[in-house]
Parts: structure tokens; C-alpha cells; sequence
């Protein structure tokens, strides 16, 4: 059963306490992971348009180290993260750009993968009010409304939904400030296998970068 608890602020994301460690103990598992490949499917509403976007991908994880985040079939977009930077291609114009990890406009990647300081149950406390829980099956629904004005200018809700069996997200979903809604959803994934190293690099000389 879905709750709203408004009198409950000072416990922490807003909510009593033993209603969010589902989420934290989750949180934590996902961090002992060696790996994690998985497909995912993609689906967006933007207000301008009438019928969904649909996308397949492909995600190769090494939890709070590096990532590879590829879009569509066939590529259109691949997003890699190799512990230093992140990098944006385009791979229909072959074009790329380096972002900081704490960009504003990559943080919701970084929330869905469960990368960076702020992914931890204290991280994310500190960025979002949890506002509403679910906990049926085997799965836990998490709804969440951003705090920083930094990041109220780039969504105004996210949503988690973790399988309490493997402690990975099945569903991660956002809304953005210009009425885009974004839902990611994840198929079984195949945990703690090998991942080259060679997944997350690139041949640098084959895009033209923004400056």
C-alpha cells in the first residue's frame, strides 16, 4: 500500500524508518556486485509528441567503477564512464563530448546505475524526499522528489523499483521539468562474469569532439 506521511520529516528520505530499509539494504547489495551485463528497454513520452519512443540497449556495469551504456539498434548513442570522465557519443554523427561525472545532466544516469557518492541510501537522502513506498512480491516501488534547486531544474521525480531478490533495478523511471517522462526497464541481468577492460574504452580519433 502506497502511503504519504507528511509528519515524518525528520526521519530519514521523509518516511519512518523501517519503511526504507528495503531500499537501503538493496542500495548496499547492488555496491558488493562484480558486474552486472543486461539489456534494457527504453521508453519515453515527450509532450510534443504523440507516440512513445521505444529504444533497446545493452549496459555493462562494474558497480562504483565504470559503466558502458549503449542505445538503440543499432547504436545511436553510447555513454561509457571509465572511473575518470564520462563520455557522450553520438554515434549516428560520430561526434562525442566529455562530461564531469557530477554534471547536472548525467545525474540521473549515474542515480539509475547506482554510481557515484550520491547512489548510496545516505547520498540519495541527502538529494531526494522519499515521498511514497510499495513493497509487494519480492519488489520494492520507491518514489522520490529532488531537493536541490540544481536538480529541481532538471526533473521533478524519479521513481525505483528494486527486485529485493538480485538487488537490482527492474524499473527506474523520471519525470523532467518539461514534461518528458523517461522509464527504463531491465530484463534478468547476468551478475559477477568477467567484463574485458576494452568495454570501456574507445577509439578516441573516431569521433570529433565538442571543445
Amino acid at each position: 500500500m502506497i502511503r504519504f506521511l507528511t509528519l515524518a520529516l525528520m526521519l530519514p528520505f521523509g518516511l519512518f524508518a523501517d519503511e526504507t530499509t528495503p531500499l537501503k539494504a538493496a542500495l548496499e547489495k547492488q555496491a558488493e556486485h562484480k558486474s552486472v551485463v543486461v539489456l534494457f528497454r527504453q521508453t519515453k513520452k515527450v509532450p510534443a509528441l504523440t507516440d512513445e519512443i521505444k529504444t533497446m540497449g545493452k549496459l555493462w556495469l562494474i558497480p562504483g567503477k565504470a559503466f558502458r551504456w549503449e542505445l538503440g539498434q543499432p547504436k545511436k548513442q553510447t555513454i561509457i564512464y571509465n572511473g575518470k570522465e564520462v563520455l557522450v557519443l553520438d554515434e549516428v554523427k560520430k561526434s562525442g563530448e566529455r562530461l564531469s561525472p557530477d554534471d547536472k545532466t548525467i545525474k540521473p544516469l549515474f542515480l539509475t546505475l547506482g554510481m557515484g557518492k550520491d547512489a548510496s541510501f545516505d547520498g540519495l537522502s541527502k538529494l531526494f524526499t522519499i515521498t511514497a513506498t510499495n513493497q509487494d512480491q519480492g519488489r520494492f516501488v520507491a518514489t522520490l522528489s529532488p531537493k536541490p534547486r540544481s536538480l529541481k531544474r532538471v526533473m521533478k521525480s524519479l521513481l525505483m523499483q528494486v527486485n529485493l531478490k538480485t538487488s537490482f533495478p527492474e524499473r527506474i523511471g523520471w519525470v523532467q521539468r518539461d514534461g518528458t517522462e523517461a522509464m527504463t526497464e531491465f530484463f534478468k541481468p547476468a551478475l559477477d562474469g568477467g567484463i574485458p577492460a576494452i568495454t570501456f574504452q574507445i577509439n578516441e580519433e573516431a569521433y570529433t569532439w565538442e571543445k
